[in-house]
């Protein structure tokens, strides 16, 4: 297993100096890349010494993995705030319109992390690919499937057995679709017909048969 971090920052000044070192490699990616990131030019553009950076991070691309998680726990603080708002105002129970924009909420909340910075969010998919041996990051489709799960039963009103398999397939299919299209078409993330056709295909396939 490889850390991410060396150190774990604890005082609020370690804090501080990571997240200068974090918004710095952010800035970096987006504007010369991935070939053109070091760690001399993040020190240099962070303002911290290249000593301070090692005692956190072991090579640049643990602090990309690090960016990652990062960007990972913004999305599912966003996303998991929306559902406790649900699970706690079933109100979906009684009405298929309701439940249809309870759902486009969701896939658009999801979206629209990646649409806050597009750029990075196109290169930190792309980095996920080659640095996923890093334990510590943390799965989408796992937090989603969870969540998903979670509000299948209440909305039901009773845990069936097959909601964990439903919420998996519904979460994996727009998991990998949003991705996909992170890096092949993201022009469609600001049309609203993609939304409409993924909450079509999520509507779909949790309507009963």
């Amino acid at each position: 297993m490889i850390d991410i971090k060396r150190k774990t920052p604890k005082q609020s000044r370690s804090k501080v100096v990571v997240d200068a070192i974090l918004e710095a490699t952010a800035r970096i990616l987006v504007n010369k890349g991935m070939k053109n990131l070091t760690t001399n030019h993040i020190a240099e553009l962070a303002g911290v010494s290249i000593g301070s950076l090692y005692q956190y991070f072991a090579n640049k691309e643990s602090i990309v993995a690090e960016l990652i998680e990062s960007h990972k726990e913004k999305e599912f603080e966003k996303i998991s705030k929306i559902m406790a708002c649900l699970e706690n105002n079933l109100t979906c129970q009684k009405s298929a319109l309701i439940r249809k924009n309870n759902i486009r909420l969701v896939i658009k909340s999801f979206i629209d992390v990646h649409l806050t910075n597009l750029k990075l969010a196109q290169i930190l998919q792309e980095q996920t690919q080659h640095i996923s041996k890093f334990q510590t990051l943390k799965n989408t489709t796992s937090f989603l499937t969870s969540k998903l799960h979670s509000l299948l039963d209440k909305v039901d009103y009773t845990a069936r057995k097959e909601n964990f398999t439903r919420a998996y397939i519904l979460a994996s299919s727009l998991d990998a679709l949003i991705q996909k299209t992170l890096i092949e078409q993201p022009q469609l993330f600001t049309k609203p017909e993609f939304i409409d056709e993924l909450v079509n295909l999520s509507i779909g396939y949790l309507q009963p048969p």
